[in-house]
């Protein structure tokens, strides 16, 4: 979910209004009967600009049906004098300031999840290309305070580098997804094809001729369908359930896969989007499985939490938790994106935890990393 996509669809849906604000005058002053203007000097023209559509169909009444703008208006005079009657006993201007806080996060981010969606549907029917799907960045310094060199499985056991690992390296991740067939039982109901990488670029590390440490794949095909149904305070944004594989591509002993059927559901409140994504592993043969207690680390859930604090300022929380009353393990991913310059967004990740990548799913990980984002969650 990212800003050069938001920007793709500002630039789509400007069109829009500016159109209508330039072709719905013509099309006024095209009639024979043309209105007089308001008491205030207002005309069709200047009523058709107003953006607020109350009062846009105040301005109409005002010309049109002056003694029904009349009326509307001295029963909202009466309205409001009575309102002011009953809230006398309270402070006037921190009701004001609280109601106009409230008003300016009531909504931020269900506005945002449409647009996101909308963007998708407008940038896919256009070019066809690939859009986002997981956040897109690229780390170009991380540091790890005690790199993992000896990778241990219960079924390969022990499998050491055959070269020295650096605590610093470069990290990156690219994520995208493709419709593969859209309006299955209605139009927000879309099958959709995802592909996630994440690398691990020993690249600091010239004696050994920079080498890359790990990659994770991650293919997967969900369904997902679009609720935005209104419940409580805030937006139920929807819902999907797949097919996810994810392995790092080595041969034994270091090779590390599972496969999983996934769910998620989405809700935003304000400027928040919470979202919870369960799993079930697929149980594979014991003389196949590379990582037969990786759940025991990981837990059976992402939690996520998105906050926007900005158009171009976003914070986020990953957390994981195996649910275990002893041996409680808990791994939580805190990320910070924020503008740098006219065109890019630099992104800061901290990570702590288990299962950041699979060849150290059992292994505590702690690291703080600096980039750039190039396709954020919203």
């Amino acid at each position: 979910m990212d800003t050069s996509r938001g920007a793709s669809s500002r630039f789509n849906f400007t069109l829009i209004p500016l159109a209508a604000a330039c072709l719905l005058p013509a099309l006024v002053h095209g009639q024979s009967d043309e209105k007089p203007p308001t008491a205030d000097g207002l005309t069709l023209d200047d009523c058709a600009l107003i953006d607020d559509g109350i009062q846009r169909l105040a301005c109409y009444d005002s010309i049109n049906a002056p003694e029904k703008a009349q009326d509307k208006a001295g029963t909202e005079e009466t309205r409001q004098a009575q309102e002011a009657t009953e809230t006398l006993e309270y402070d006037e201007s921190a009701d004001i300031a609280e109601g106009e806080a409230e008003d300016e996060n009531r909504g931020v981010m269900a506005a945002l999840v449409k647009r996101y969606t909308a963007t998708e549907k407008a940038i896919f029917s256009f070019s066809g290309s690939f859009v986002g799907h997981r956040p897109t960045y690229i780390l170009p310094f991380t540091w790890v305070d005690t790199p993992n060199e000896v990778p241990v499985s219960p079924r390969l056991g022990e499998s050491p580098y055959d070269h020295a690992i650096d605590n610093k390296e470069a990290k990156y991740q690219i994520s995208f997804k493709v419709p593969l067939l859209t309006g299955i039982l209605d139009d927000r109901t879309t099958l959709w094809f995802g592909y996630t990488q994440q690398s691990f670029w020993q690249v600091y590390n010239t004696d050994d001729s920079a080498p890359f440490r790990e990659t994770n794949f991650e293919p997967e095909v969900f369904l997902r369908y679009q609720a935005d149904y209104d419940i409580g305070p805030g937006t139920l944004s929807g819902f999907t359930v797949g097919l996810n594989h994810q392995s790092n591509g080595q041969s034994e002993p270091r090779s590390r896969s599972w496969n999983r059927i996934i769910g998620s559901i989405g809700y935003s409140y304000d400027r928040w989007l919470f979202h919870v994504q369960p799993w079930y592993r697929l149980p594979e043969r014991d003389s196949k499985d590379d990582n037969p207690d990786i759940e025991r680390f990981v837990g059976h859930a992402d939690y996520l939490a998105v906050y926007k604090l900005t158009e171009d300022r976003t914070l986020s929380m990953k957390l994981r938790n195996n649910l275990r009353s002893e041996d409680n393990k808990t791994s939580v991913e805190f990320g910070y994106s924020f503008p740098m310059g006219d065109t890019l967004r630099g992104f800061f990740q901290y990570y702590n935890g288990y299962g950041e990548s699979l060849i150290d799913y059992n292994e505590r990980i702690q690291r703080v990393g600096i980039g750039i984002m190039l396709n954020d969650w919203l």
